[in-house]
């Protein structure tokens, strides 16, 4: 499709786009969600064209000549264009009003694009701008989104959300391990977008597993109700206790009954759980809670697997030094760089 080239510009002019943000014609929303569901790059972008045309919320009427004139010379006045001068020549009164709609429908496009380039003072229903938090690694962040809903973010993981959340919208992007306690709010529901899934909940407490690097996506629900929907097919709904797990390169999915729900989310308390984890995952955890680099040099333990419980407290050769009771491997520290052989 000539749409994988598309900008934010060709977003908010395309007619098809626009019955789709404004949910008017059900054959375009179905083509564009299917189209964002196989293209994870564009889809930001998509978004956030949709979210702008949906929030200006132009209602379809039919304008006079005078009134549609009078707009354009405003506009043409702001914008330093060149007036352009209604024809006065009479029309029948059908040709008259296709004409009336046809100028209407170009200056709602063209108000879109002029708002969202040229407005002096932005506000939100005009300029999508995002609000990012970065944890590094060796780092944990917890924060208060404008709903009042409380995430903690852990190591190596971004949060983005525009300036309209919590008035417009309740949406945020997670690259990473978040941990929500979400506000109720039943006629606005809370979504979070990873780059493989979405969740969408009303009001819970649940925790996301999304590193786009790694193999799996995980998401566990401790309180309330969520659902998961992947690539706009495929919805699952979590109770309590529950957790998803999709392996990527398989593409499988499975929801487990978990006893212990809460030691998901046990890095908020500076835990690091390992639950019969590969040797290789082990030293990706061990990175983002440690800050450090690892060299893995010896290829014969990489799938040996390890359970076990450690603290962001402990020192990082304690941490080596126990799982080397039942895993056979030497390191060796240089700077920060742990070379595993």
């Amino acid at each position: 499709m000539r749409y994988k080239d598309y900008q934010f510009n060709d977003f908010v002019l395309d007619d098809s786009f626009i019955n789709f943000a404004t949910n008017k014609n059900q054959q375009d929303v179905g083509k564009w969600e299917k189209w964002l569901s196989n293209n994870p790059k564009n889809k930001e972008t998509a978004l956030e064209a949709k979210m702008l045309v949906s929030q200006l919320r132009f209602k379809r009427q039919e304008l006079s000549s005078d009134f549609v004139a009078g707009e354009w010379l405003k506009l043409s006045n702001n914008l330093s264009l060149p007036e352009i001068k209604p024809q006065v020549k009479s029309r029948p009164i059908f040709k008259r009003k296709i004409w009336q709609y046809a100028v209407a429908a170009s200056l709602i496009l063209f108000f879109t694009s002029a708002i969202y380039y040229f407005s002096s003072t932005p506000k939100c229903e005009e300029v999508a701008s995002y609000h990012e938090i970065i944890v590094p690694k060796g780092d944990i962040n917890s924060s208060i989104l404008p709903d009042g809903t409380l995430v903690s973010i852990n190591s190596d993981s971004k949060l983005k959300y525009t300036n309209c959340f919590g008035e417009e919208n309740r949406e945020v992007f997670l690259e990473g391990e978040a941990y929500f306690e979400v506000t109720h709010n039943a006629k606005m529901p809370f979504v979070v977008h990873t780059q493989e899934n979405v969740i969408t909940v009303l009001g819970t407490t649940f925790n996301v597993y999304a590193y786009p690097n790694e193999n799996i996506f995980m998401t566990s629900l401790e309180r309330g109700k969520i659902s998961v929907s992947r690539h706009d097919k495929e919805i699952v709904e979590l109770k309590v206790n529950q957790t998803y797990l999709l392996k990527k390169d398989c593409n499988k999915s499975e929801i487990t009954e978990i006893s212990n729900i809460q030691s998901y989310s046990s890095w908020k308390e500076g835990k690091i759980v390992f639950r019969n984890q590969q040797f290789t995952e082990i030293l990706r955890k061990l990175e983002r809670s440690h800050n450090v680099i690892f060299d893995l040099q010896k290829n014969e333990v990489e799938d040996i697997k390890y359970t076990g419980t450690f603290t962001s407290e402990d020192d990082i050769t304690t941490i080596l030094g126990v799982i080397m009771l039942t895993t056979p491997f030497e390191y060796e520290i240089l700077k920060d760089t742990i070379i595993i052989k």
